[in-house]
């Protein structure tokens, strides 16, 4: 019989983290859900910690291939038997009631998609800012501007992913683009809690190369629907702040600065979002039994 849920978690160098993203998953209160484990081309012990875990939900899919994140996205979305597609990446982890909660609202029958908000957590794992949403319905402009939720945090109708495929000539900012081409026509709803903790990491060079990279490609998504969406003169502007970002952010990260921008983004979590986000990582935790 097929699982109501795919969890789809692709996978690449994330040894560190990847053994508490695959607990936060297992240890959910809600069970009936498959767990895809899609290795993109990992060079590290990513492989080895995946094969680790016993439990029968798990698929295990590796073809030592390095093909990004929008490719596997939709080779989930292919392999996926589950009604819905959940996603998640693998240096973070869900709050245990992440699924039990999205699927409550999907039930209804009335939308594409589901999220939430979400807690950033530094190297140390303290809580730092909170990733809340757009205010839904949202605009074209909105979607382009900041989205429509936090990527990761999104259960959607396989068939709606299917009908809306991700753009695989893109290695980053396929969320921007799918919010894009969607937001006119999507059902969508974010439950406003934080049932999921996105790890951010500012050490070592893999952050700043990720980060203008991530701008770069945001950049191209203005050129693709800036005009439509928001209008040339406002498509302008974003195109030159995305660029001015990338220059502040290279200036901060030589000068060992980028911890602290990084972490002046966003709301504070309130006192009940730290201890929620305090509660997922113990789960996840491999102390706990």
């Amino acid at each position: 019989m097929a699982p109501l849920v795919t969890v789809g978690l692709p996978f690449f160098d994330e040894e560190r983290h990847l053994a508490s993203a695959i607990r936060s998953v297992l240890r959910q209160t809600f069970s009936d859900f498959e767990l895809i484990l899609l290795d993109d081309g990992s060079r590290d012990r990513s492989r080895e910690i995946a094969e680790s875990f016993d439990d029968p939900r798990i698929v295990l899919v590796t073809d030592s291939v390095r093909r990004h994140l929008p490719a596997r996205l939709n080779e989930i979305v292919r392999r996926a038997r589950g009604k819905y597609v959940a996603r998640m990446d693998a240096d973070d982890v869900m709050h245990p009631t992440r699924l039990a909660k999205e699927v409550a609202v999907m039930a209804s029958g009335q939308f594409d998609a589901v999220g939430t908000w979400a807690v950033l957590v530094d190297d140390d794992e303290t809580p730092f800012s909170t990733a809340e949403a757009a205010r839904l319905p949202a605009s074209p402009r909105t979607a382009l501007e900041r989205g429509i939720m936090a990527h990761a945090t999104m259960l959607a109708r396989r068939e709606w992913l299917a009908e809306n495929v991700y753009d695989e000539t893109l290695t980053r900012a396929e969320d921007r683009d799918l919010w894009c081409r969607t937001a006119a026509t999507g059902r969508f709803f974010v439950i406003e809690e934080p049932l999921y903790v996105v790890r951010v990491s500012t050490r070592g060079g893999r952050f700043l190369e990720s980060y203008l990279e991530s701008q770069r490609q945001n950049r191209a998504i203005i050129r693709r629907y800036g005009s439509a969406c928001a209008g040339s003169r406002r498509a302008s502007t974003m195109w030159l702040a995305s660029l001015g970002k990338s220059l502040v952010m290279r200036g901060a990260a030589s000068a060992g600065l980028a911890s602290r921008l990084v972490q002046r983004r966003g709301r504070v979590p309130s006192a009940r979002e730290r201890a929620m986000a305090l509660e997922a990582l113990s789960v996840a935790s491999d102390h706990r039994a």
